[in-house]
């Protein structure tokens, strides 16, 4: 998720009732700056808490509303005794702002609604929001120097002080996102692969188990592989945690129980093939022996049906399980570590 920097937490010694000096002009900024900061910590935190973004479309479009007010107020502004430059600053900034909101993250909004859709396409959305932030940051950042050149020129002290209140709880939104992001698309891209083999499992599609079998083993090893260099948040671990046992029943699930379900789609393509020439024999002509071979092929395919029945419910139970976890230990994961908006 991209974050949204104050560069306003200092605080300035000026005139009281002046309206025409430097701080009251660079106050001007930092005001609008604040109240459009408050607004997208507060549609960005809903966002991290589990609201879709296309629900939070009234909170964008009251941030585009903001930015475009402040930016027609800036138009209206004297430059300060003929110094535009912090006004033409903020304006730039302001413009990519707008653009960034309005039509880049009008994309992405768009786009949550197909991510689930594939790895790939989940992957495309969150780069969507990580290139937008970036963006965003080397915007603001060209914003500083300016503000400080402004107010060295005019003889304004700026008194460092440490992170507000504000900027510490955008600069959290954006930590907790990219840590939840990283271990998401390790989740997400082996859940998406089980769903191919399940796809394929309730077509009775061989060659598609098989196939997509192998693939889930290849990703939830290779997901267990990179959970291991992840730490854990703050000492938060339980979100590493919960991805890992849901990438370990992938693993057992295409290691030791798809098998068994194999075993029983191959015995039932041979038992129908049985049974076809079975019945296509006239019953006076069956033989004790085409009996016998029948009565066997029934019990043999009803026994591999009777084991896959068994190993279906331990999949779907193990599969309940992990999400279950999954689901409930990222809700207390964003509970715990994403501030309140406001």
């Amino acid at each position: 998720m991209f974050t949204l920097i104050f560069l306003v937490t200092s605080t300035f010694c000026f005139a009281q009732g002046d309206a025409d000096n430097p701080v009251a002009h660079m106050s001007f900024f930092t005001s609008r700056e604040l109240e459009l900061s408050k607004k997208y910590l507060d549609y960005m935190t809903q966002v991290a808490h589990g609201n879709r973004a296309r629900k939070m479309e009234k909170k964008r479009q009251e941030l585009i509303g903001q930015i475009r007010q402040s930016l027609n107020e800036a138009n209206r502004l004297r430059p300060y005794k003929g110094d535009a430059s912090l006004r033409n600053a903020y304006k730039v900034y302001w413009d990519i702002l707008y653009k960034v909101f309005n039509e880049d993250y009008h994309k992405i909004v768009n786009m949550e609604e197909i991510a689930e859709q594939s790895y790939d396409m989940m992957e495309a959305y969150l780069l969507a929001q990580e290139k937008a932030g970036e963006v965003l940051s080397d915007a603001q950042d060209k914003i500083e120097p300016v503000y400080n050149e402004f107010a060295a020129k005019n003889n304004v002290r700026l008194i460092e002080g440490g992170d507000s209140k504000l900027e510490k709880k955008m600069r959290q939104v954006s930590a907790v996102n990219a840590y939840y992001h990283d271990i998401f698309l390790i989740f997400f891209k082996s859940h998406k692969q089980e769903a191919y083999v399940m796809d394929a499992v309730a077509r009775k599609d061989l060659n598609g188990i098989e196939q997509n079998r192998s693939t889930l083993l290849k990703y939830a090893s290779e997901g267990l592989e990179r959970m291991d260099t992840i730490k854990a948040f703050k000492g938060d671990g339980s979100l590493a945690t919960a991805c890992r046992k849901v990438l370990e029943f992938h693993k057992l699930e295409a290691e030791k129980q798809l098998p068994g379900l194999n075993d029983y789609l191959l015995k039932n393509d041979e038992f129908e093939k049985i049974k076809k020439a079975f019945d296509a024999k006239p019953a006076n002509k069956r033989t004790k022996a085409d009996v016998d071979a029948f009565n066997k092929a029934v019990n043999e395919v009803n026994a591999a049906l009777e084991s896959s029945n068994k190993v279906l419910v331990a999949m779907n139970a193990g599969r309940e399980k992990a999400l279950d976890q999954w689901n409930s230990t990222r809700q207390r994961f964003m509970e715990a570590h994403i501030p309140k908006g406001k």
